[in-house]
């Protein structure tokens, strides 16, 4: 069932680094009831402690605060660092904490980036807590994240309490909200296997088959199931202006030579491809027509689609897509390298073409074999 779309939302784009963290403390300082946070990394770093300063004022002063950080990914929080979040009167939890009682529970991560303000405000988006999202001594991770006031609010901070309360099987359905006359119409999606939640991939998978005109990809770990890859190339075939914005500098060389190994495939069929250099591109975006913008934590790849919890927000509304649009077609021209298919086919030798073959089937498989594992192991629970 098609997920609708809730009118009467002010909706603000928010750019990784300054921008974003200097807001988040402002809302947390603001706040004077609620707070749920939720996010894959908080790193205990000049950046970690900024934010848990501000969590840390704001518990002292009243501020019911529920903070819920992914055992994987903030693994190395120390027991120091978190004693300080509780003794201020922070309910701090981890996701499935490490060590794991076998590997099947490495599968299934909290990948949320969403903050919940007094039930008046979301931040959701791809940006973790940590010095490289931050502009601290290089240029931050390129991400974005958008600031949400209207009714979607309640829904995110309900997404919020049903993760945070751990209570995994037959969760209450989210109340249907009605929309307010006006503003820019928002929903808030929901990717989670393991709840039967598939509406991110869902929705691309109809977005880009409506597809008109243009579809632009800004993509940290670009490794498409099947069928979204065949979506895309049957977009392109059919002359819609395909434009991917991907990493230059990957934190992960072994996924970057795995996204080198569809550069081909895409180029052929007259997608564009253009490569981020200004820093290391971490930003999960996609824009259909200058209509449609989807942000949030969810990645074009196996993981996202059928492993991790992914929390996206959907804003319908042409001026805004327009707009962004326009800021990462300057990103393109600025601070990106396009691949030309000519130059591509030189320096694709026999050699790199094996080892991104490699890549590309590794990494395919080993998400592909995770999930497996999963899905039978939440079978059995």
């Amino acid at each position: 069932m098609k997920k609708e779309f809730l009118s009467g939302h002010e909706v603000t784009l928010v750019h990784s680094g300054t921008d974003f963290f200097d807001l988040l403390v402002k809302w947390i300082d603001q706040s004077i009831s609620s707070i749920y946070f939720q996010t894959y990394i908080f790193a205990d770093d000049i950046t970690g402690n900024l934010i848990a300063a501000a969590l840390k004022r704001a518990a002292l002063r009243g501020v019911d605060i529920n903070l819920l950080v992914d055992g994987v990914g903030s693994y190395a929080l120390s027991s120091e660092f978190i004693d300080g979040l509780i003794s201020a009167g922070i309910d701090f939890r981890f996701f499935s904490k490490l060590p794991w009682h076998g590997i099947t529970q490495a599968g299934r991560r909290l990948h949320h980036k969403v903050v919940v303000f007094d039930q008046q405000a979301v931040l959701i988006g791809g940006i973790n807590v940590a010095n490289k999202y931050n502009d601290i001594n290089d240029k931050a991770w390129f991400d974005f994240a958008v600031l949400v006031k209207g009714p979607v609010v309640k829904l995110a901070e309900g997404v919020c309490i049903q993760i945070n309360s751990r209570r995994f099987y037959k969760l209450p359905k989210e109340k249907v909200q009605k929309g307010i006359e006006g503003g820019v119409k928002v929903r808030i999606m929901q990717n989670d296997w393991f709840r039967r939640k598939n509406e991110i991939s869902a929705a691309y998978k109809t977005t880009l088959k409506d597809a008109k005109e243009e579809i632009i990809f800004v993509a940290s770990y670009f490794i498409p199931s099947p069928r979204l890859l065949k979506i895309l190339l049957t977009a392109a075939k059919k002359g819609r202006t395909i434009k991917i914005i991907l990493s230059g500098k990957s934190d992960v060389a072994l996924m970057r030579a795995a996204m080198y190994y569809l550069y081909r495939k895409l180029l052929i069929n007259n997608a564009r491809i253009f490569e981020y250099k200004a820093s290391v591109l971490h930003a999960k975006v996609c824009i259909i027509d200058r209509k449609i913008v989807s942000v949030g934590s969810f990645n074009m790849n196996h993981l996202s689609e059928f492993l991790s919890v992914e929390l996206n927000v959907d804003i319908l509304d042409e001026a805004f897509a327009g707009n962004f649009a326009d800021e990462l077609a300057l990103v393109m021209q600025n601070d990106c390298e396009e691949i030309i298919l000519a130059d591509f086919a030189k320096s694709h030798t026999l050699l790199r073409q094996f080892l991104t073959f490699i890549s590309f089937h590794l990494i395919s498989w080993s998400m592909h074999i995770l999930s497996l594992f999963y899905k039978s192991d939440s079978k059995k629970k």
